[in-house]
């Protein structure tokens, strides 16, 4: 049987104020089949985070040959004590395709910037610790999603050369990269006022996020017109499972 804890986990709805979390350790192969199902009732919009002492690959594929695309995956850790992942319903009425795709992780990225603001305001050393560690893993994903997926295959597509297009991207991706190795000293800071040291300083990590996908957001929509929908289905397979 489920722990209680465990019982809240999977049967979640989306009206707790935490992120539901489900330790994959702790559950028998037969409840394993139950957390599926649970994640089927999960509201549309709503979301579980799954861990465990290995890989969550096969937790993965287990939802794909279920629920083929429609649900979100979002690396959190990557070993080697703990893998971590966020997965989510899409909102109602909300079409599998690159822009929403990419929408839904910039909101989530943006939810999980205002949560670690919020915890250096209280200075909660761990919960900081952790919601920075969460969005440096999501922002360099969807970095790495941009440089090696999106941008070659527009390019290949349209016929556009490197240096004739998207020039601006990769000059922005490494403003952001310069930005998070300077929020990096933080997994070593134990003391408020060290971690608040580091927001004097101006770096503005947020607001080259916003400005970037603000300006990539046309990008996502082309690639949904210029490719069918077989091919957008497929690219959508390519950015759900990208880095499991």
């Amino acid at each position: 049987m489920f722990t209680k804890k465990q019982l809240k986990a999977v049967g979640w709805k989306g009206t707790a104020p935490e992120l539901a979390v489900l330790d994959l350790d702790g559950l028998s192969q037969r409840e394993r089949s139950r957390a599926l199902q649970a994640f089927q009732r999960l509201a549309p919009g709503g979301s579980i985070e799954v861990s465990a002492r290995r890989e969550l690959g096969r937790l993965f594929h287990d939802l794909r040959d279920r629920f083929g695309i429609s649900f979100y995956w979002w690396p959190l850790e990557r070993g080697p004590m703990v893998w971590r992942a966020q997965i989510a319903v899409p909102a109602p009425h909300t079409p599998l395709e690159v822009t929403s795709v990419m929408y839904a992780d910039y909101k989530r990225l943006h939810r999980l910037w205002d949560e670690f603001e919020r915890a250096v305001d209280l200075c909660l050393v761990d919960r900081l610790h952790c919601q920075f560690s969460d969005f440096s893993l999501g922002l360099r994903r969807h970095i790495d999603i941009e440089e090696t997926v999106l941008l070659p295959m527009l390019e290949l597509q349209m016929g556009w050369r490197r240096d004739e297009f998207g020039a601006a991207a990769h000059l922005e991706h490494r403003s952001m990269e310069a930005a998070l190795r300077q929020f990096d000293q933080l997994r070593l800071m134990n003391d408020c006022a060290s971690i608040l040291q580091i927001f004097d300083q101006p770096i503005e990590l947020m607001t080259l996020f916003e400005r970037h996908y603000r300006d990539e957001a046309f990008l996502y929509i082309v690639m949904d017109r210029v490719f069918s929908r077989s091919e957008v289905k497929k690219l959508v397979a390519v950015l759900q499972e990208f880095e499991i």
